[in-house]
């Protein structure tokens, strides 16, 4: 009954975070990206989604960066809550001038206003994406769901003030904002002691700065399409064709985060032995679901497009395959390099990222130059492909390493049983 209550335990976990972004992506993907999209048009909503490929970057990099190191750093019984809100701080002020050079070199008009209103969306999406820290701490997948549901309604209340004024950034910002204050109110991250520093200050802020430089770089990259299309064409309507050509594929590797988040609370609970046969396992699961999703994500796409973006369909339609596929081998990469950071060294992420930043700018912007649309998502396939055999090799290298040092072993069965222990 004990093993039963276990597994039952990840599948509801499982559940209620896949759930929390479906349905906030739902929201997002039905109702608020195409309503901006009929509103601005093709060109303008190009603009649009450039900008908010800066705001991830900042955002979801930092955010996430601190949101993981946070959690690493509680494995190890720390009260270090003072040093992590310290660290937020300070990257609402970096914040400032990167949202002023994005509405100086994306917004085709520069005014202060749009670059006041993009520095508040950076400020409350970094602050979004650390916040969850929250729910992840405790297990408490019930409360990231309604977690997610504070973003998605905080957007459709902000909905009409954009319909009124036709600025985007509005609701963003309302929904990430909701998502920090519901934090506040029912958790923990910012009570007192908000800013006090921990005598761990210095080990906590070199775990994040190590995170931060693999996350921003991480999601740079993930962002990289529009910011080149952007660049070198100037074209936002180019943009928005790629965008939407992908779409579906990057919904699925958003599932990376919060899939991710549960692996992670596990993973760091976990007190079995990882053996060769358990993560090729754990690697041909992911290849198999990675090939499906491809598919699914192809044949979706002919219905979503047609139906939610039906003025850019005919010239999304062939890029359907090659660039959801992108988007899916980045997602199972994603996902095996959490297994690994098990048994391996955090700085092997980091340089696997920074590898990975090299293979993306040697590769990608000159098949983008020579061939387009065309170049860019065979671009970004070809180098997700490299990522993935590169991380699946990385892990059999340390694993085999690490088993080797140690003197006790335990059965498959055991691992699959340890790894479904979060409370013990």
């Amino acid at each position: 009954m004990g093993k039963k209550r276990k597994y039952a335990n990840v599948a509801s976990d499982m559940i209620f975070s896949i759930a929390a972004v479906v349905v906030l992506n739902a929201v997002i993907q039905l109702f608020i990206y195409p309503s901006f999209n009929s509103k601005l048009g093709p060109e303008a909503y190009g603009e649009a989604i450039t900008v908010m490929s800066m705001v991830a970057v900042m955002g979801i990099g930092f955010g996430i960066a601190a949101n993981y190191s946070r959690m690493v750093m509680s494995t190890k019984k720390r009260d270090v809550k003072g040093d992590y809100n310290i660290f937020l701080l300070m990257i609402w002020v970096l914040c400032v001038p990167v949202a002023f050079f994005t509405a100086k070199v994306f917004v085709s008009e520069f005014s202060v206003l749009n670059a006041v209103c993009i520095a508040l969306l950076m400020i409350s999406t970094v602050t979004r994406y650390y916040s969850d820290a929250e729910f992840k701490l405790n297990i408490n997948y019930k409360g990231y769901f309604v977690y997610n549901i504070c973003i998605a309604a905080g957007y459709s209340l902000g909905m009409p003030i954009f319909f009124a004024t036709g600025n985007w950034m509005i609701p963003m910002i309302i929904g990430e904002t909701a998502s920090v204050v519901y934090t506040a109110i029912r958790g923990t991250l910012y009570r007192r002691p908000l800013l006090k520093k921990s005598e761990y200050f210095k080990e906590d802020f070199k775990s994040f700065g190590v995170l931060s430089c693999s996350y921003v770089a991480d999601t740079l990259i993930q962002n990289a399409d529009r910011l080149l299309l952007n660049a070198m064409f100037s074209d936002g309507t180019m943009v928005t064709t790629f965008y939407n050509a992908a779409l579906i594929g990057k919904v699925i590797a958003l599932l990376t985060t919060s899939l991710n988040s549960v692996l992670i609370g596990y993973l760091a609970k976990f007190d079995g032995k990882f053996t060769k046969k358990f993560y090729n396992l754990i690697t041909a699961a992911l290849l198999l679901v990675g090939i499906v999703a491809a598919l699914a994500c192809t044949l979706v796409s002919h219905v979503f497009i047609r139906i939610m973006y039906p003025d850019t369909y005919e010239a999304c339609r062939p890029y359907f395959l090659v660039a959801n596929a992108g988007q899916v081998l980045y997602f199972i990469s994603s996902t095996i390099m959490i297994v690994v950071l098990r048994f391996a060294d955090e700085k092997y992420q980091m340089q696997m990222n920074v590898l990975y930043t090299v293979l993306y700018l040697v590769v990608v912007p000159v098949c983008t130059y020579f061939f387009q649309i065309w170049g860019l998502a065979y671009g970004i396939l070809a180098v997700n492909l490299t990522k993935f055999l590169i991380v699946y090799f990385i892990g059999l290298w340390q694993l085999g390493k690490r088993n080797r040092l140690q003197t006790t072993s335990d059965s498959d069965g055991e691992d699959m049983d340890a790894f479904t222990r979060p409370g013990q």
